[in-house]
């Protein structure tokens, strides 16, 4: 498909959205100006749209319950906000039929044609991850072993084994734990598909030393909210995505500002998707940061698809004490003692109790050695916004810990977030 054809494509399907939601009545008094776009050029005149922000988490609400009032029913799924803040949203069955060519766009333009495929991403918890891998398992026509996520690596390893699977799909994190663990039974494998958290540069590297022939490649970039956003094509480095063009808008822009950036600069990104659905997602904030390869015109994959390069999560925090704890503030302090560290080898788990709460920050056993645990502790002590932390009201302590990669907690969807609330567990009564 051209760039040209593309855009037509894009500029047609903008136009059944934009109808479509001018057709809702409930629509209009959610988004007053929606009668001000007319084109493409008009879309920034509509507010940014978020699961959980000032601006936008009651417009997502309202969205939500609109979609579950929806004809026709669909597929309820929960969104990606924070845990106390989850919210639902219902795809209609059709938009969940015209997902799947999209994730399937991976498997064009190669001779990768996996016989019989592991999925090991969690299935139900009101996840979508694990039915949507599963469909395009069947629309190429391969074998599929429905393991999810709970079976255990020890047992994953035996239907491996037993079945000769020739592709694995899972979360990097599970990943690591069946790699750290069972490598006796994998030798079927040769691809590895990943979803729902990037790939680690530590784990990559692993698995290209420890397993040499084994490909590894993404499932593809999406959302629960917007569904399919790219591909990663066999050509394509680690990062980079072909944007699904013909169904998804994406604008760049800047996360204070939300003015659009300059052509091919880092900005986060704000998504339309195109498919048809129970309710328009109009610019909706995803929390993801990159740019758009404008001097990429055709890749070796025959694709004219614009290439994105995927750069991260816009900046992550938490409340601590009554203040607010940024990724980049943590990572600028353990750098300072481990320089090489990197964000994926860390996790900060807050434990909360009635009497206040405990930071734990946690570090990959391969990154922190014993005798270094220690030191940097007694360290953190006496470092200046570390120690300003310890000082506030509400703040119980901090300590170092030391653990297995396959070890840091990860949420119900098998992703191993950066700041993790640990949950108490009600005492007996």
């Amino acid at each position: 498909m051209s760039n040209e054809l593309v855009t037509d494509v894009s500029a047609e399907a903008f136009a059944r959205k934009l109808a479509h939601a001018r057709s809702l009545p409930w629509f209009h008094a959610l988004y007053p100006r929606i009668l001000e776009v007319q084109g493409l050029a008009d879309l920034h005149r509509l507010p940014v749209l978020a699961v959980e922000d000032e601006s936008g988490d009651g417009l997502f609400s309202a969205l939500g319950e609109a979609s579950h009032r929806a004809l026709g029913g669909g597929l309820t799924l929960t969104s990606g906000g924070s845990t106390g803040n989850r919210k639902q949203i219902t795809h209609s069955w059709a938009f969940n039929a015209a997902i799947v060519p999209l994730g399937a766009r991976m498997f064009g333009g190669t001779d990768e044609r996996p016989e019989s495929v592991m999925n090991c991403l969690t299935a139900g918890e009101m996840q979508g991850a694990f039915q949507y891998a599963s469909a395009i398992v069947q629309h190429i026509g391969a074998r599929l072993l429905p393991a999810g996520s709970q079976m255990g690596v020890q047992r994953v390893a035996e239907l491996i084994q037993t079945h000769k699977a020739d592709a694995l799909i899972c979360t990097p994190s599970f990943a690591a734990a069946l790699f750290n663990h069972e490598t006796a039974g994998l030798g079927s494998l040769k691809w590895l598909y990943y979803i729902g958290e990037p790939s680690s540069k530590t784990l990559r590297d692993q698995l290209a030393r420890d397993w040499p022939a084994l490909k590894i490649r993404s499932l593809g970039y999406s959302s629960t909210e917007t569904g399919p956003i790219g591909f990663q094509c066999a050509h394509l480095e680690h990062g980079f995505y072909h944007l699904h063009a013909d169904a998804m808008l994406l604008e760049v822009v800047d996360p204070l500002t939300l003015q659009a950036v300059a052509e091919e600069q880092t900005g986060e990104f704000l998504l339309t998707p195109l498919l048809p659905d129970h309710v328009p997602l109009l610019r909706y904030r995803i929390g993801d940061r990159g740019r758009v390869l404008r001097t990429v015109k055709k890749c070796a994959c025959g694709s004219s698809m614009p290439v994105l390069a995927l750069e991260g999560r816009v900046e992550s925090s938490i409340k601590l004490g009554g203040a607010l704890i940024t990724q980049s503030q943590v990572l600028h302090v353990l750098r300072q003692l481990l320089p090489q560290l990197q964000a994926t080898d860390v996790q900060v788990q807050i434990d909360r109790r009635p009497e206040g709460a405990r930071m734990r920050l946690v570090i990959a056993e391969d990154i922190l050695t014993a005798d270094t645990q220690s030191i940097i502790e007694d360290a953190l002590q006496v470092e200046g916004q570390a120690s300003a932390l310890l000082r506030l009201p509400g703040v119980l302590g901090l300590e170092v810990k030391r653990l297995a990669r396959q070890e840091f907690e990860t949420t119900l969807a098998g992703k191993t977030p950066f700041f993790v609330t640990l949950e108490q567990t009600p005492a007996p009564s």
